[in-house]
């Protein structure tokens, strides 16, 4: 394999950059997929807003901001390597985070937590929830083309978003106790 420089690199990058605006402009903005991705985005924010308990308001959204952190990292792991990507997206970002990562699951992993405080029915929960979202939820996103798995399998996300639901909840619990001290 020929070595490549850094310059090569990021005039490949530039390319990416260029041809994904035109893509996006052409593809994306204003297609239906992009309406629905506003409206379930703004649909989530909205339901979350009605139904927050807002004696916990810091601790829910603490809980969130965890989950936005660590579906970020996880979605750009899974693009970089090719594992899955978004065609559609409601913004020109590439990868794009909005689909689910910044309001769907945060508003989908906060619900489960204010609602169910003990592990005997938060797991449950979580685990329907993780089923659901990855055969029926990643299943409607691929079918419109707003999703795409690459080299990545629904089974997967059901392991991963159980996982992020397992270490929200030993998190918060973790800084509970720590707060005591």
């Amino acid at each position: 394999m020929d070595n490549v420089s850094w310059e090569e690199i990021t005039s490949t990058r530039e390319q990416l950059r260029d041809q994904y605006w035109d893509y996006w402009l052409s593809e994306n903005v204003f297609s239906y997929q992009w309406w629905i991705m506003i409206a379930v985005n703004a649909g989530c924010i909205l339901l979350w807003r009605f139904y927050v308990d807002r004696s916990r308001l810091f601790e829910v959204l603490t809980a969130g901001f965890l989950v936005v952190v660590i579906t970020t990292v996880l979605d750009t792991l899974l693009i970089q390597y090719v594992l899955t990507s978004y065609p559609i997206s409601p913004t020109p970002l590439s990868p794009s985070f909005f689909v689910s990562t910044y309001v769907v699951l945060p508003v989908l992993y906060m619900w489960i937590y204010q609602r169910y405080s003990t592990w005997k029915q938060y797991l449950p929960v979580l685990l329907a929830a993780s089923f659901v979202s990855a055969y029926i939820g990643e299943g409607l996103l691929r079918i419109l083309h707003i999703y795409e798995y690459i080299h990545w399998k629904a089974f997967y996300s059901v392991l991963v978003f159980t996982a992020i639901g397992v270490t929200v909840k030993l998190t918060m619990m973790g800084w509970r106790e720590f707060e005591k001290y």
